[in-house]
C-alpha cells in the first residue's frame, strides 16, 4: 500500500487565508507609519521655514508679508517666493528651497503687518496631539488646516 505524501486542498487554503490575514494587518501598519513619517515632515519644514523667518526678521526688524495666496513676498523686488523656491532678499539666502508639503496639500503663510507670523498644514493623523481648530478656516489645499506655528512676534 502506497502512502501519498503532501497537503490537501483544506490545509492549503487556510495557510493562504492566514497569509493573507498577516499581510492586511501589515499593510494597515505600514500606511499609518507613512502618515505619520509625513506630519513629521511637515512640522519639521514648518519649523524650518520659522528659523528662516526669524533670520529674515533680525536683518529687517519685520517679517516678509504674504500676498493673496498665502505665500511669502520676498525683498527686494517684492516678488512671491513660492513654495520650493529660494527664500532670499537678493543678499542673503535664508533657505535655498522652501519646502513643499509631502503630501498632496500646501503649506500656507500669513503676515498682514510684518510684526508677526503664522504658518500653516494640514496633520493627517487624526490622533495628534498637535492637531487644533483653526478659526477663521485656513485652506491647506482640498481640505482645512489644522496645525500652525507662529511667530515670537516682534515689539
Amino acid at each position: 500500500m502506497s502512502i501519498k505524501q503532501g497537503f490537501t486542498l483544506i490545509e492549503l487554503l487556510i495557510v493562504m487565508a492566514i497569509i493573507a490575514i498577516l499581510a492586511s494587518v501589515s499593510f494597515a501598519n505600514f500606511q499609518t507609519t507613512r502618515i505619520k513619517a509625513r506630519d513629521a515632515q511637515r512640522k519639521s519644514d514648518l519649523a524650518t521655514i520659522a528659523k528662516s523667518l526669524e533670520a529674515y526678521a533680525n536683518d529687517y526688524q519685520s517679517y516678509p508679508l504674504s500676498d493673496s495666496s498665502n505665500k511669502i513676498i520676498c525683498q527686494p523686488p517684492s516678488t512671491t517666493c513660492g513654495w520650493g523656491s529660494p527664500f532670499t532678499d537678493g543678499k542673503s539666502t535664508y533657505v535655498a528651497s522652501l519646502p513643499t508639503d509631502p503630501g498632496s496639500y500646501s503649506y500656507e503663510y500669513t503676515s498682514t503687518t510684518g510684526k508677526n507670523f503664522t504658518l500653516y498644514a494640514y496633520l493627517e493623523n487624526s490622533n495628534d496631539p498637535s492637531i487644533i481648530t483653526i478659526t477663521p478656516t485656513v485652506s491647506c489645499g482640498a481640505v482645512d488646516c489644522n496645525y500652525k506655528v507662529t511667530s515670537s512676534n516682534i515689539k
